[in-house]
């Protein structure tokens, strides 16, 4: 699945950033055209990917007020820079951007012109903020996520006080040096990079979030490419459009296990039948457990099966590590659990990594409790009842891991 991605402010820019990367690093297949849009030159410099290009910055032109955040994105150049990248087989829009910023307000205008001037469906991957951001974050985030909710074709939603805590501890606050020009400079020359800090906890939820969207994005293209392993149950970009297009509030599980080193072929052919069975089951277990550790402790945010109307199941790894047994377990499960009818589900073999994935996408969620939490800060009308937007198909008919 081909998308072209917009990050809108810091935390929006280092989400895109981090998914151009992981990106990047395919050999033969690139999802991914990034844009990223800021008015803050300091931290559109320190990205390390997306190319300078693709960086638009954006200020008042009044001496006066070069530190006050510009009341609209700057949408021409926008649009220009996206029609510049479309090499015509785009699937979707996305947007990134941490909810609660200072830019985040001017999201809802840019999403409406987009719809307008382009033909993709729009979605959004969003990050909820902690707590400890303080009150006036939180009602920034409620005013922009209730602005968005009509608007966008689907939104991905991340919880950064769900996952911060568990990220914050692996380590120090990271350091972004800025990649400035590719420029040569004489010796006694000093580049001039600003170097940016974001914490520790910030830093691996973007590498989380850039980890499963890629997995997902290039799972959708898979059956595109040649000399590579067929799965026994492809996915393509239709498929993933279809269970996520006018479907609200969208959560991700994921969860993957290092696969031990040695397991050499000639070994395993010396093994005796019986234990040829055994392996077999414990592959099909393997997965199973995967997928209830994705549902349960890997969730993007927390949620409840029973509120999904749709749910899309990807298991992927080395083709000898992955089990139909399992996969279909999986599969039978997720189908009982949610409270609609569409399941979507596919393998992805990758013989070249070390890890197996199970990442399960949960759509049209009729309830999310940190949704309904910022609602309540706010005082809107999230206090009570559904807090998913209503699902609205827009289409002209009806219809490393």
């Amino acid at each position: 699945m081909r998308v072209l991605l917009i990050g809108i402010g810091g935390a929006g820019c280092r989400i895109a950033d981090a998914l151009s990367l992981h990106d990047t690093r395919s050999r033969s297949l690139r999802c991914i055209d990034a844009v990223a849009v800021d008015n803050n030159a300091d931290d559109l410099t320190s990205l390390q990917t997306i190319p300078h290009e693709n960086r638009i910055f954006f200020q008042s032109l009044d001496p006066s007020h070069t530190h006050v955040t510009p009341d609209m994105l700057p949408h021409d150049e926008i649009v220009a820079r996206l029609h510049s990248l479309d090499p015509g087989d785009i699937d979707a829009l996305v947007i990134a951007s941490g909810l609660g910023g200072t830019m985040c307000s001017l999201i809802p205008d840019l999403v409406q012109v987009l719809r307008d001037r382009m033909d993709e469906p729009v979605f959004g991957i969003l990050t909820l903020p902690c707590v400890r951001e303080g009150e006036a974050v939180q009602e920034r985030a409620a005013d922009t996520i209730t602005a968005l909710a009509p608007l966008l074709d689907g939104t991905i939603l991340y919880d950064n006080e769900l996952w911060y805590h568990r990220a914050a501890g692996m380590g120090e606050d990271h350091e972004i040096s800025g990649r400035a020009d590719f420029e040569f400079r004489l010796p006694w020359q000093k580049p001039v990079i600003p170097t940016v800090m974001v914490s520790r906890g910030y830093h691996e939820i973007n590498a989380m979030i850039a980890r499963q969207i890629n997995l997902l994005l290039r799972a959708g293209e898979v059956s595109d490419r040649p000399m590579e392993e067929s799965a026994e149950v492809a996915l393509d970009s239709g498929e993933i459009l279809n269970t996520i297009k006018g479907m609200g509030w969208i959560a991700i599980g994921y969860d993957r296990e290092r696969i031990p080193a040695l397991n050499p072929d000639l070994i395993t052919r010396l093994r005796p039948a019986s234990h040829s069975i055994q392996e077999s089951h414990q592959k099909a277990f393997r997965l199973v457990t995967m997928a209830r550790k994705a549902v349960g402790e890997g969730i993007s945010v927390s949620c409840d099966l029973k509120d999904a109307q749709k749910a899309l199941v990807l298991v992927a790894g080395p083709p000898n590590e992955l089990s139909m047994r399992g996969y279909m377990t999986i599969r039978h499960w997720i189908d009982r659990s949610i409270s609609g009818q569409e399941v979507r589900s596919g393998d992805y073999p990758v013989s070249t990594t070390q890890y197996i994935a199970v990442l399960i996408v949960l759509a049209g969620l009729s309830r999310v409790p940190r949704v309904e939490s910022l609602r309540r800060k706010e005082g809107g009308s999230g206090a009570t009842g559904n807090s998913g937007p209503e699902p609205v198909d827009r289409s002209p008919g009806s219809d490393n891991l």
